[in-house]
């Protein structure tokens, strides 16, 4: 498909994230809420279970539990935080559309799926090296947004399709995630040093600049994809001409 592809302006996606999430804050504490809530729960029965072997057993299927459940919790927000950066959302009901992934079935299978299958490919990856893991969790990372996006255009996809339709799309721009992801770093320092109360801005920011990133990569693409079909419209092959 295409590749390479203008380089995204890092400082302007997550000014744009700041913006929004500067002008609905109380929307968005409420709708990252629930994420926040098993967050302090994990670390609150995690405390000195250590100490207690009787329930690790139990604390160990309850913090699978629980981690899966912010995984599923986390993907529906970010949906959510993609129709904020596309001027799409209306800012009513937080605490409902902090469900977003169990509403939709698709949604909520699709996720699954993808996330199963893009962690077993980059388990088997990282069986090589480290990198090539790092490299394709990367490649993968738009996975689940394209399913969604297709989802909402009443079109069909396969959960490998997904994967492939973002390596595609990350063709060229995997280091530039790589050096955004990087760019966050000082933002996490600041909420391990606040005990996770920075956590609490930080979260819905770096979401909202990630859902954006996603959002001008896929208008980027249909734009190159736009000229290109102009270019073949305006400049006919040899053969057709000489038809």
């Amino acid at each position: 498909m295409l590749k390479g592809g203008i380089i995204m302006n890092r400082a302007a996606i997550k000014e744009d994230a700041k913006s929004i999430l500067n002008a609905h804050f109380s929307f968005f504490f409420l709708l990252f809420l629930p994420i926040f809530i098993i967050e302090v729960l994990i670390g609150w029965f995690g405390y000195g279970v250590f100490e207690r072997p009787m329930v690790l057993t139990v604390w160990t299927n309850l913090n699978s539990l629980l981690s899966l459940l912010l995984l599923l919790l986390a993907a529906g927000i970010a949906f959510v935080c993609i129709d904020a950066m596309r001027q799409k959302l209306e800012y009513e009901q937080p605490l409902q559309k902090s469900f977003t992934i169990f509403i939709n079935g698709d949604y909520f299978l699709g996720t699954l799926l993808i996330d199963i299958l893009m962690w077993i490919f980059i388990f088997l990856w990282s069986l090589l090296l480290f990198i090539p893991g790092m490299i394709k969790s990367l490649a993968y990372s738009q996975a689940i947004y394209i399913y969604r996006d297709a989802i909402d255009r009443g079109e069909r996809i396969g959960f490998l399709e997904a994967i492939t339709q973002s390596r595609e799309l990350m063709d060229g721009h995997k280091w530039e995630l790589f050096v955004m992801q990087l760019s966050f770093l000082g933002w996490a320092l600041l909420v391990v040093v606040t005990a996770g109360i920075a956590g609490i801005w930080v979260l819905p920011y770096s979401t909202l600049s990630f859902a954006n990133y996603y959002n001008e990569l896929v208008i980027q693409q249909n734009a190159e994809i736009a000229a290109k079909a102009k270019n073949i419209t305006s400049n006919p092959s040899d053969s057709e001409k000489t038809d």
